[in-house]
């Protein structure tokens, strides 16, 4: 009786030993997955970011630019924004900006810029009321879910053919901070006594880039001419071309 019960201990024994070396490998197997997981995850997340940030931004871009475009220009005359003044006989004496037609201008760019990327992230295009061929290079049943680009996992390879291979990863964007515009301006000389006065919108805006796995703030900024004014001075009755040796 005594024998017995010590080959069934030992059988027990030998049972419990295996069950453990069982429990022990699967853990090993998964805590070595998720180390390579991570492992691979790091090296391939700044090359996805990278093509995900370059779209995001050129999408923020192609909304600022239809903001002032199609909203900005239907309720003001940007020709409003110069103040000249001339003397008695007519002739100029002065060109300024109008501050109150500014900032109005300002205002405004930055309100229909911000609806305009807000409406980009929540989907709603259809309210936009912008040309279809402006999003000829989206996928429209995407872009309706707020996935403004996917992108190929395989372009991780950095090869051609793999490029278009793998699962599709999906980018959104989303407003970070609000939209910040100012007016910049470029005068240049045009012909004898003349200038050529250049209104341009400098619009900058933050917007976090969001793939399944990470994200990251970047700005997307651009600038916008919107006004071309010549200022005409008093032509001389002489004039003395520079000679150039």
């Amino acid at each position: 009786m005594k024998t017995r019960k010590v080959r069934k201990f030992k059988i027990n024994l030998i049972k419990i030993k295996k069950v453990d070396i069982i429990i022990v490998t699967i853990i090993s197997i998964l805590i070595c997955t998720l180390i390579l997981l991570k492992k691979v995850g790091n090296a391939i997340t700044p090359i996805l970011m990278d093509y995900a940030e370059a779209k995001a931004t050129n999408t923020a871009t192609l909304m600022i630019t239809q903001a002032v475009n199609n909203e900005v220009f239907k309720v003001m005359n940007v020709e409003d924004i110069f103040i000249t003044d001339k003397d008695d006989s007519g002739k100029i004496k002065s060109v300024d900006f109008n501050p109150i037609t500014v900032n109005k201008l300002l205002n405004l760019i930055t309100n229909y810029v911000q609806e305009y990327i807000e409406k980009i992230e929540s989907g709603d295009i259809d309210s936009l009321g912008v040309s279809d061929t402006i999003f000829s290079n989206y996928d429209m049943k995407k872009l309706k879910k707020g996935i403004i680009y996917e992108i190929p996992s395989g372009v991780v390879f950095n090869n051609s053919l793999f490029a278009n291979l793998g699962p599709k990863i999906p980018v959104k964007m989303s407003l970070v901070s609000d939209v910040s515009s100012d007016i910049k301006t470029n005068v240049t000389n045009y012909g004898i006594n003349n200038a050529l006065i250049e209104v341009i919108v400098h619009v900058e805006v933050s917007i976090q880039v969001i793939l399944p796995f990470a994200s990251k703030n970047v700005k997307a900024q651009t600038n916008i001419p919107i006004a071309l004014k010549m200022v005409q001075g008093d032509v001389p009755n002489l004039y003395y071309p520079t000679s150039v040796n």
